[in-house]
């Protein structure tokens, strides 16, 4: 088999010739995909259709296992087997130090594909669900004849972490997040803009249980009247899936309120982001991306835990944004039944608004306080 080059976005990845001994293509290959390079593409053809945080995850993740198997092990997709998976995982979570480094990948000699090894405690779910993706797209399609990753075990690690490390803000915290808001510095013009820039995202992060690339990726375009005197932010989401979610006051309240800070009278109709920048560019008030929200998010966090308690810095220095969501979900969950909360947090199943249900353990701790012997 000829070397292999593959296009991820702008860049390129070229990868050594596969091993001689590589298996012939499945002769009723329905992908017409005449080598990796080409399964590859259409599998995140595929992926980026979903949105475009899945294809960038899909995107690293592959190109990092894809890496792996010609560089370390010499092997095709075809060639694949359980064993291979397995010795992955483990590379994963040990990785050699030059692999850490710059010029694994030829063509992008500046790429880093890993950070560090997956640290201890912290589960490879994640990856084998994505490589369990792109072998059920492989062999669906008849690229290859079998599913290596059938055979793979979860670790349940994220399942059981979820028990330990509370992913949103008890009552008491969340508090202290709103008075931190409500005491930022505002004695200059640049302070006063960016109190009302961080009031603004966490506003509609919070109140609409946006997820990171849903608050990036829409602006104002997105908000529309009601046949009801009033508003609704039309979102897609995971899957392409759009959801209607209402406006209420206090909401349009805070977006009107920056907006005025930009000169701007207008509720909807224009494109201004949902998740700003600190600065202009060109006269237009861009978007953060999902990565530049999260190093928001984290500096945000920082100056909170200057003035927390030891115990609560602690859990500030591990809360990401997404957080916010989870928080909503929470607080919603007291009003509604889990199906209206399903639909406005864009699941498909009640089983997956279930992790966000917090609200159901505090109910039935309440409701069992006098059951015993």
């Amino acid at each position: 088999m000829s070397s292999i080059m593959t296009i991820f976005g702008s860049a390129v990845m070229e990868l050594p010739p596969a091993p001689p001994q590589a298996s012939p293509l499945h002769q009723d290959n329905m992908l017409g995909a005449k080598n990796d390079a080409e399964a590859l593409q259409f599998y995140l053809q595929k992926a980026g259709a979903r949105s475009k945080e899945t294809l960038r995850r899909y995107d690293r993740e592959i190109t990092r296992f894809t890496a792996y198997l010609y560089l370390e092990l010499k092997v095709s997709y075809q060639n694949v087997r359980l064993k291979h998976l397995q010795n992955y995982l483990t590379f994963i979570q040990t990785l050699p130090y030059h692999w850490t480094t710059q010029g694994i990948l030829p063509g992008q000699p500046e790429r880093v594909l890993f950070k560090s090894s997956i640290k201890p405690g912290k589960s490879t779910d994640q990856v084998i669900d994505v490589l369990s993706s792109f072998f059920s797209f492989l062999e669906k399609n008849r690229y290859i004849t079998g599913n290596p990753t059938a055979a793979l075990i979860r670790s349940g690690e994220k399942l059981a972490r979820g028990n330990t490390v509370v992913r949103y803000f008890h009552d008491s915290d969340w508090e202290f997040i709103k008075k931190c808001i409500d005491h930022l510095p505002s004695n200059t013009i640049g302070q006063k803009m960016e109190a009302a820039r961080t009031r603004y995202i966490i506003a509609l992060g919070y109140g609409l249980a946006l997820r990171e690339s849903e608050l990036t990726h829409h602006n104002c375009t997105d908000i529309h009247p009601d046949n009801d005197n009033g508003f609704y932010l039309s979102v897609l989401g995971k899957g392409k899936k759009r959801r209607h979610i209402p406006l209420n006051n206090q909401l349009r309240g805070t977006i009107m309120d920056l907006k005025q800070l930009y000169g701007i009278d207008s509720l909807y109709g224009d494109t201004f982001p949902l998740a700003p920048r600190h600065r202009m560019l060109n006269n237009t008030l861009c978007a953060l991306s999902p990565r530049g929200l999260r190093q928001w998010w984290r500096t945000f966090m920082n100056r909170c835990a200057i003035n927390a308690e030891p115990e609560l810095k602690a859990r500030l220095s591990t809360m990401p944004f997404h957080a916010l969501r989870h928080t909503a979900l929470t607080h919603l969950a007291r009003k509604m039944d889990i199906e209206d909360l399903a639909i406005f947090a864009g699941h498909d199943s009640i089983q997956t608004t279930s992790q966000y249900y917090h609200a159901e353990a505090s109910r039935l701790k309440r409701m069992s306080a006098d059951h015993y012997l």
